[in-house]
């Protein structure tokens, strides 16, 4: 089959592999569509250096997991159809079955997963989705409602990041909103902080078709931080008081540090965005404690799916989408790269 892997750093190849069989207890699904995240360009480059260990600190990793020999296949959002099913599966699945997936499960037995909580210490890995055939457990797997194509459905695993991000802000009727950064977890994050009662949105972003977009979806106001001044505008917009809620997605260091400054009294700020390990935003401790904000932070929930699953129908998607044939890869990363496209999937 043909797969998008990764040859060497910074190299991706278009790839003839053996076509995978699943185990007793995975099913095998013909991928429909794959997105390109805005982490696999970075990915293919080495990754950034995220390992939260810092010196003095308990509880965490100190070096990075090692990701093991073997094919690397890109691709973590993706749908398509079950073409065969592990003898072992428990669930009511069907060949032929609309569904979307999660490129990772937890493991259902550590510390936190017993605890209900999302940091699973032995999660499990599912194979790539650039590809056209890809294996999955059973916990991996969404079945699509009717009313979800199979192109949306491959937004489930960013959805269901921006799912997160907004139950972390909760978001209250009437409130403000700030949003830096006009990729899909962006505007899929302003879509739903909408539909949960803020009452005034403004979205920042470079790019002028992600600005075009933001506003189509309903954004009060865009802006371009490059040629206005997203201080001055906040001031007008709010009040003089600040956002109510901030998320910062763009994967700016200062931008994370502006949103601080950008917050109201008890305001919140949610860090969606992934951000170079070894470096430090320089966080005002005595303006956050003066002005009592809270900060939080985002990393993918696998109980998110379900909620994410539910809001797929109610979200405007078509307008982000930019199909590439699955043979044309490296020409859609290098699409990727220009920043203009909102969510560029991959069809085999």
């Amino acid at each position: 089959m043909k797969a998008v892997v990764v040859k060497d750093v910074g190299v991706i190849e278009l790839q003839d592999i053996p076509e995978p069989e699943p185990a007793p207890d995975q099913i095998k699904v013909k991928i429909a569509y794959s997105g390109i995240c805005g982490s696999d360009p970075i990915n293919v480059k080495g990754g950034l250096d995220i390992t939260p260990y810092q010196k003095g600190s308990i509880g965490w990793l100190q070096k990075p997991l090692p990701r093991g020999d073997g094919v690397h296949i890109l691709g973590h959002e993706a749908s398509g159809t079950i073409v065969k099913i592990g003898k072992d599966i428990k669930g009511d699945f069907k060949i032929g079955q609309r569904v979307a997936m999660n490129f990772w499960n937890p493991c259902g037995i550590c510390y936190y997963c017993t605890k209900g909580s999302y940091f699973c210490e032995g999660f499990i890995s599912n194979s790539g989705a650039m590809a056209e055939y890809a294996l999955y457990r059973e916990e991996s797997i969404y079945p699509l409602p009717d009313n979800v194509p199979l192109d949306a459905g491959a937004f489930l695993e960013p959805t269901a990041i921006a799912v997160h991000a907004v139950e972390n802000a909760h978001i209250k009727l009437g409130d403000s909103v700030l949003i830096t950064g006009g990729g899909p977890i962006g505007l899929l994050i302003m879509q739903l902080v909408i539909k949960s009662g803020a009452s005034k949105v403004l979205v920042s972003t470079r790019t002028a078709e992600k600005r075009k977009l933001a506003k189509q979806f309903g954004a009060d106001v865009v802006v371009d931080p490059i040629h206005e001044d997203l201080l001055a505008i906040t001031k007008e917009f709010t009040d003089g008081r600040g956002f109510s809620v901030s998320f910062e997605t763009s994967g700016s260091l200062s931008v994370a540090r502006q949103l601080i400054l950008l917050a109201e009294s008890a305001g919140t700020v949610v860090w969606v965005a992934t951000y170079q390990g070894n470096l430090d935003v320089g966080v005002p401790i005595s303006y956050v404690h003066a002005k009592e904000i809270t900060i939080r932070n985002v990393v993918p929930s696998p109980y998110s799916f379900r909620s994410a699953l539910q809001m797929l129908p109610k979200l405007d998607l078509k307008p982000m989408i930019t199909v590439y044939p699955l043979k044309d890869a490296i020409k859609a990363f290098e699409a990727q790269s220009t920043g203009k496209f909102s969510k560029i999937l991959l069809k085999p």
